[in-house]
């Protein structure tokens, strides 16, 4: 791991955006929804510029070959003129790219890279070897292209996280969640999805601790391990969230298991998970007795557990910074960002 982080520059108002996809054709698949994404961007106040493979699609699984989506991301840090990168969705082969991403132009040109679920291949392997601080946060798609707009929480925390050289602090609460998984009514009827009262934070596991933090998607985690572009997990605030169905228990129990006997659960600081995508709440119970399993049998497993934390596939979503300074306060249920993810 290196042993400083590499904070990109702020963002800031007619900045240009570069849009990559790293996986799924989302573009070719999700037209409007990807059209929506470029126009919000937009109206934020941002230039955008799809890289040249960014609307393709390859095959059923991946917009062009992993080459040529790597090839994207290389020329999007290279640009001069390119402040950030947001990618389009994830998918299931950001993986792919690892071989061909240019390290030592990442390191040269430090740029906001934001996106999540898939993409935490990206951001993990970027951090690792490099220490730049990726953002774990929107995506194109689901996010700024959304039926109705962002969710101004998410447009809000975004903001803060990426346009200002300083922390972020106290993650703030919302008491609102999105479940919904009926996107073609939302197109068709042009109504945003659904929103639901949302269950307030949980204590698993009391107590208050400090540390980097390690946000991902818990299957995507997984990817890397025993790979050369694993991140060093000892000490970290490890944030978790997990996908959509057909990811279930079943799922969650597998990845927890390899994550465990990789070591990867031992001496954390803390763990925080997010609020579980389209899970019941009987579900999500079982989920958190679940890892409060895989805990008990870490090495120092006896760090604080805060659980149904705003983030990852369900909306709303914060921007979190990977490798920034964070303060876990199970207890209270608080989660403050402590250092900068920008410059």
């Amino acid at each position: 791991m290196p042993d400083r982080l590499v904070l990109p520059p702020a963002l800031k108002h007619g900045d240009t955006l570069a849009v990559v996809t790293p996986s799924w054709s989302g573009p070719a698949e999700l037209p409007a929804a990807y059209q929506r994404g470029l126009a919000e961007l937009r109206r934020a106040g941002f230039r955008v510029r799809p890289m040249p493979h960014a609307e393709g699609r390859l095959n059923d699984w991946v917009a062009a070959t992993a080459e040529h989506r790597a090839d994207d991301i290389n020329t999007a840090f290279a640009a001069d003129d390119v402040a950030g990168i947001i990618c389009t969705i994830g998918g299931e082969h950001s993986a792919q790219l690892l071989p061909h991403i240019d390290l030592d132009l990442v390191v040269a040109n430090p740029k906001v890279f934001c996106g999540y679920s898939d993409v935490t291949v990206l951001l993990h392997a970027l951090h690792a070897r490099t220490g730049l601080v990726g953002c774990y946060g929107p995506a194109l798609i689901p996010q700024w292209g959304a039926v109705g707009g962002m969710h101004a929480y998410s447009a809000a925390h975004f903001a803060t996280v990426t346009s200002h050289a300083r922390p972020a602090g106290q993650l703030p609460t919302v008491d609102y969640e999105v479940q919904d998984g009926d996107f073609e009514r939302a197109e068709r009827t042009g109504r945003p999805l659904r929103r639901t009262p949302a269950a307030p934070r949980q204590c698993l596991r009391g107590g208050r601790a400090s540390g980097p933090l390690l946000p991902g998607c818990l299957p995507s985690v997984r990817r890397l391990l025993g790979t050369p572009w694993q991140p060093d997990h000892a000490g970290r605030a490890l944030l978790l969230e997990t996908p959509e169905p057909p990811y279930e228990l079943e799922h969650a129990d597998a990845d927890l298991t390899h994550l465990g006997l990789a070591g990867c659960l031992d001496d954390l600081a803390a763990l925080v998970l997010c609020r579980p995508y389209r899970w019941s709440n009987e579900r999500t119970d079982r989920f958190h007795q679940l890892v409060l399993r895989h805990v008990d049998q870490a090495k120092g497993g006896t760090y604080p557990v805060l659980a149904r934390v705003e983030g990852g596939h369900t909306d709303p979503l914060p921007t979190f910074g990977v490798g920034v300074q964070v303060t876990v306060d199970a207890d209270r249920a608080e989660l403050s960002i402590d250092g900068a993810a920008v410059r």
